[in-house]
């Protein structure tokens, strides 16, 4: 391992324990650890809400997309950002105001159902394990640079992350989060303009890829919609879908100061992940003309680190890899603490551990280190990157997302809609991700994302059901304004 690297990355590790052993001085109470005490101001919780988003599968997932698909790659990087500016839009404001820790808990002040609540909870868990499992596995890529084995990569980074979030929470998540969003500010545009000077430019990039002969041509290459308008959908809708209900991004709402915090910094957020976009995907763009199609897509952004970048270059970018990966894990990590401590502990065990707030803290402290340890395993498991987020995707959005964002526009929606609409969903989600049924056996939605074809069933459901049972009593306050 390179000596300036590796110091690099001492100094990056020591720096992050020591933010998140200072965040330990905020935390007393669960409010403090799950929701920063619900302090959060419109630079934290843009920071906040933007590394979220900002993980692996935006700057290694993009760079491969770059890589493969040219510049229609540039269409999950910016979907993120336009799901944020929805985000904002939609729900922030409204959620915020209920003033809550989890989505699960919305489905139950909502429509008056544990059955909701849990379901929620549930299949929200299984999305939020597969999605750190991704991170785990892009961390082992940035680190298996330096000559790391791959399996003792992943146990670090893992192990990293978890010490700093079990030690201090949203708090600690959050200054990190900023630490982390500057480093990945700077490090991305240099891979970005070092690896486009190194092959030539753009009109080197052009002449390289040009040569290839690739089959959609070099102005499809160039092109944001070069490789179809299907696989640009696949991209986006499903990441908009998933941020519109996940529990990772309505933690950084809830925790926000107040409700015009909330949606001022998810217009932010947006923004600024939109305008980064472009950066990971001509990385790999440029990855492709330097190295050509014989390499792995997988193997570009490594190799550009690896071989083009000098020393101190490749330090900042891969300390702004690991920064990009860590800070979606531990947000992620957070929101799987939420549930498994608020939503099944607290809501459906034991209601009279709320009153405990030390015991809540051990067992949140506990909870994130075994959710870390099950990412490990999905990590060493699946080999994927933005596959494994959509698919992670699937199961919970294509149940969860109509009841969600349903139920804050229609009041005639009923507990019995909203059950239906989340398990028959889900399950048409999970058996097309397993391929038990032929697409084109349903024609109306053949030719949809299952996903999208799921949250349609998910609709039917949802509205028929509704229709054909009595709503609950009709609620006052801030749910129906």
């Amino acid at each position: 391992m390179p000596s300036l690297q590796l110091t690099v990355l001492i100094v990056y590790f020591v720096g992050l324990f020591g933010v998140g052993l200072y965040a330990t001085r905020f935390i007393g109470s669960n409010t403090d650890f799950l929701l920063a005490g619900r302090r959060l101001g419109p630079v934290l919780a843009t920071a906040a809400l933007c590394a979220t988003h900002f993980g692996g599968g935006f700057v290694l997932g993009s760079g491969e997309w770059g890589f493969t698909h040219g510049m229609t790659g540039i269409a999950y990087a910016a979907g993120v950002g336009l799901s944020l500016v929805l985000l904002g839009f939609v729900a922030a404001r409204k959620m915020r105001r209920l003033a809550m820790f989890t989505v699960p808990d919305y489905l139950e002040l909502r429509y008056n159902s544990k059955t909701a609540r849990l379901l929620g909870t549930l299949l929200s868990l299984i999305a939020i394990v597969g999605i750190i499992g991704a991170q785990v596995w892009a961390a082992q890529g940035a680190l298996s640079i330096l000559g790391v084995d791959p399996t003792w990569a992943a146990v670090a980074a893992t192990l990293m992350f978890i010490v700093y979030t079990a030690m201090s929470g949203l708090w600690g998540v959050t200054l990190t989060d900023a630490v982390q969003l500057a480093i990945i500010f700077v490090g991305v545009p240099i891979a970005a303009v070092l690896a486009v000077g190194g092959a030539g430019g753009l009109d080197g990039i052009r002449i390289a890829i040009d040569a290839q002969s690739m089959e959609i041509g070099t102005d499809r290459y160039f092109s944001p919609f070069g490789a179809g308008l299907g696989l640009v959908l696949a991209a986006i809708v499903p990441t908009m879908m998933y941020t519109l209900i996940g529990q990772d991004f309505y933690q950084r709402l809830f925790a926000a100061r107040d409700e015009n915090t909330a949606f001022r910094a998810a217009i932010a957020a947006g923004v600024l992940l939109i305008a980064f976009a472009i950066f990971p995907v001509i990385t790999g763009m440029a990855a492709r003309a330097l190295f050509g199609p014989e390499i792995e897509a997988a193997r570009a952004i490594p190799m550009l680190i690896d071989e083009v970048l000098p020393a101190w270059a490749a330090a900042i970018v891969i300390a702004a890899i690991l920064g990009a990966i860590m800070s979606t894990a531990d947000s992620l990590l957070m929101a799987g603490t939420s549930h498994v401590t608020h939503d099944i502990y607290v809501k459906l065990i034991d209601p009279a551990a709320e009153e405990d707030s030390k015991r809540l803290l051990l067992i949140s402290r506990i909870v994130t280190v075994i959710l870390g340890l099950a990412a490990l395993w999905m990590a060493l498991n699946f080999k994927a990157i933005i596959g494994m987020l959509l698919m992670s995707y699937t199961l919970y959005a294509a149940g969860v997302f109509i009841p969600v964002v349903g139920g804050l526009y229609w009041k005639r929606a009923t507990a019995a809609g909203a059950v239906a609409a989340i398990v028959g969903g889900s399950a048409y989600g999970l058996a097309g991700e397993l391929g038990w049924f032929a697409p084109a056996a349903l024609p109306l939605v053949g030719g949809l994302p299952i996903i999208v074809s799921g949250a349609l069933v998910s609709l039917l459901l949802f509205i028929g059901v509704s229709l054909l049972t009595r709503p609950a009593d009709p609620r006052e306050g801030p749910l129906n304004d």
